[in-house]
């Protein structure tokens, strides 16, 4: 297909999906984070992808990757735009010590126990401890989308609650530096050549030196209060820009976009407004991006859905074992279940945009038969689609043992009377009697 005309279809399926996409009133509570976070969009990609109908053929897919570029600049530039230190410090130390410690027991425990399921099975060499190394970054990682849509749905209130929320909206940070330490150890041009690790970890620094020069140059062209659309058309230029230099280097576009998000979020004066902004737009440039992603999909073997499932098994057991270890050891000054890690299997955008990043970084890698990248893409993305699917009722079970979901309140929104479920979720939280069932 001819690239413009698959870049007109991909416009006007961003631009219709993202009105009609993100709807979870029709649909039943199973899928429902699927839809609220576009997920479904890779499926679309999918289809019209070469291993599917063919509309946007290799050739188009492969032509098209500045989108997918952008895509990653603008996931990491809303990611970092969250990293206000004024915001962070009104949450106590403990808070952060939980959210990252986990992330890094995760991502330890992930890969240990991938290495040795993989050694025992006669998987060795550089190029499968590269793919068990990126998948343990994105294991890493939680989203608050799924935690935020059971809060929304049960009227939740609680100190479980927004300690998962908090511990889900900030961990990213872990597995995104982690990738970025990965590929600065595993240089492509080393990996391609079949030398193995060459590392070269003065990239981190010349990552964040980039990310913070972007940053510079942002609020430096906003120094002068821009209209509506030279602002888009500012934020725009400045991902594709970080994203692209990122890649042209093969450094972490998520880490590169991420360090000039916070350079804005700390040091600029409109931080509101630019994020308001992005969110404005994230949909139709979150659906572009899904829809190239779900193009790079491929499925060789059924096995590729085992491997989907013993990632998400994998990682959902790092998350309880992580949690569970922490929760008992460090002060959080209140009652907190030792389930805590059930609330965080949901994984949410980002580890999708880790592993786009690693088919740009790596493309053509080859392990043994496979394409290395895409291969490891492929589970990651049917893994997130598990973790998005279990994860929810998981969380669901979870605040109901805590006794944050009122069981009042939920016979209310069943019946469909919101306003007096609304009011029994404030007499729940507020009752002094409440049962509370935290670590049972």
């Amino acid at each position: 297909m001819d690239p413009l005309f698959a870049t007109l279809i991909l416009i006007l399926l961003a631009l219709v999906g993202a009105r009609v996409s993100f709807s979870t009133e029709r649909v039943t509570g199973g899928p429902r984070l699927l839809f609220r976070t576009g997920t479904h969009f890779l499926l679309v990609g999918f289809a019209l992808g070469p291993a599917g109908l063919g509309l946007l053929g290799q050739e188009a897919t492969e032509q098209l990757f500045p989108f997918l570029a952008l895509g990653l600049g603008w996931v990491g530039f809303h990611f970092g735009l969250q990293l206000d230190r004024a915001s962070l410090a009104h949450f106590p130390l403990a808070y952060h010590a939980l959210a990252m410690g986990q992330a890094v027991m995760t991502f330890g425990l992930f890969f240990a126990g991938g290495w040795a399921i993989l050694h025992s099975a006669g998987y060795e060499g550089s190029g499968v401890t590269l793919l068990l190394l990126g998948a343990a970054a994105t294991a890493a990682i939680s989203t608050p989308a799924g935690i935020a849509m059971v809060s929304s749905n049960f009227l939740v209130r609680g100190n479980v609650r927004d300690l998962l929320f908090f511990v889900a909206s900030v961990d990213a940070a872990v597995g995104i530096v982690a990738l970025q330490v990965v590929y600065a150890v595993y240089r492509p041009e080393a990996m391609a050549a079949g030398i193995g690790p060459d590392p070269q970890l003065a990239l981190v620094g010349v990552a964040a030196g980039l990310g913070l020069v972007c940053g510079i140059v942002f609020l430096w062209l906003t120094r002068v209060r821009p209209g509506g659309e030279e602002l888009v058309l500012f934020l725009l230029g400045i991902c594709a820009f970080a994203s692209g230099a990122a890649l042209r280097w093969d450094l972490s576009p998520l880490f590169v976009s991420v360090t000039m998000g916070a350079v804005v979020a700390n040091f600029g004066r409109n931080r509101e407004r630019v994020f308001r902004v992005l969110q404005r737009w994230e949909k139709p440039v979150y659906l572009v991006f899904l829809l190239l992603a779900g193009a790079l999909l491929r499925m060789p073997n059924l096995w590729i859905v085992l491997l989907a499932m013993g990632y998400a098994l994998l990682r959902a057991l790092a998350k309880a074992l992580s949690m569970g270890a922490l929760v008992s050891t460090i002060p959080l000054g209140a009652p907190v279940p030792r389930r805590m890690g059930l609330g965080l299997i949901p994984q949410g955008g980002i580890s999708l945009a880790m592993a786009a990043s690693g088919v740009l970084v790596y493309s053509g890698l080859r392990v043994g038969d496979l394409a290395a990248e895409r291969t490891l893409f492929t589970v990651i993305v049917i893994g997130v689609m598990l973790s998005e699917l279990a994860g929810p009722l998981l969380t669901i079970r979870l605040l109901r043992r805590a006794g944050e979901i009122s069981p009042r309140a939920e016979r209310a929104l069943a019946e469909g009377d919101e306003r007096r479920a609304e009011r029994e979720a404030i007499r729940h939280t507020s009752a002094p009697d409440r049962v509370e069932e935290n670590g049972r």
